[in-house]
């Protein structure tokens, strides 16, 4: 079983919620807990060790040579935890009983650039993320921290063939939307509801042909202006989730008014 060191309180904290990876050891430098001049920090601590100690994990108080050894960078903390490699999930483990929102993350590389689109897709309640195979255990440790430890909350699964992931999502009605910037409808007049796949492609290489011939809803974010080039990954994936967000809240709305009405 392969491990990594993960660090800073976010990160910890994150892992020890998490139900996709297992945490083995947590890490505290004791010359923290001694100081009395970061009394929030000395707290913060001692709550991630609690629930450590009650998740039966083990602790050990180390140095601060172990920091400098161990520690990626300077924002620690004196706090780090010893983790697995994280679970993904399966199509079919990904999907509960009720339809849901997922989004198909096609062509993203960047570590930092999938943190901050995996903490926005969990803050607009999206349910799920597909993302393709790669190496990601590598730069765990920067997603954690990047995604504000919603990487470690949210099903992810990986999947490297395309069309079997479309066939998947359409065996079972799913709607595919891709966004294309070149031609579809304002995603503002699109009825954005489960079950809803949304693809979307890197800034470098868009969605291939191929996915785009299986949409059966092409969406485009309407710009300002004569602005005519791609959004970022992140920006692009963080409008569509919150306009989804958006018409949630209002059917919501709509559907207690409606009852309240009838009562």
């Amino acid at each position: 079983m392969r491990s990594i060191i993960i660090e800073g309180s976010m990160a910890v904290n994150a892992v020890l919620r998490s139900k996709y990876r297992k945490v083995l050891t947590v890490f505290y430098n004791t010359a923290k807990l001694q100081r009395k001049r970061n009394l929030n920090r000395i707290k913060n601590i001692k709550q991630i060790l609690s629930k450590a100690e009650i998740k039966k994990i083990k602790i050990e108080g180390v140095d601060q040579d172990w920091f400098e050894q161990h520690a990626i960078g300077k924002t620690h903390g004196g706090i780090a935890a010893l983790v697995s490699e994280r679970s993904y999930q399966k199509l079919d483990e990904l999907l509960k009983p009720k339809p849901l929102v997922i989004f198909f993350l096609d062509g993203i590389e960047d570590p930092f650039n999938l943190g901050y689109t995996i903490r926005s897709l969990y803050a607009a309640g999206i349910d799920g993320i597909v993302m393709k195979q790669r190496n990601w255990f590598e730069v765990d440790n920067i997603i954690i921290k990047s995604s504000a430890g919603t990487s470690e909350l949210i099903p992810i699964a990986l999947e490297e063939d395309q069309a079997k992931l479309l066939s998947f999502f359409k065996s079972r009605d799913y709607t595919i939307a891709c966004a294309d910037k070149s031609n579809g409808q304002s995603i503002y007049q699109s009825e954005l509801k489960p079950p809803l796949l949304i693809v979307i492609g890197g800034e470098k290489r868009g969605i291939k042909s191929k996915i785009l011939e299986h949409a059966d809803l092409r969406l485009i974010i309407p710009y300002e202006g004569d602005f005519t080039e791609s959004l970022p990954l992140h920006s692009a994936a963080t409008i569509i989730a919150f306009e989804i967000l958006r018409q949630r809240n209002n059917l919501h709305k709509s559907v207690i008014e409606r009852n309240y009405r009838n009562i």
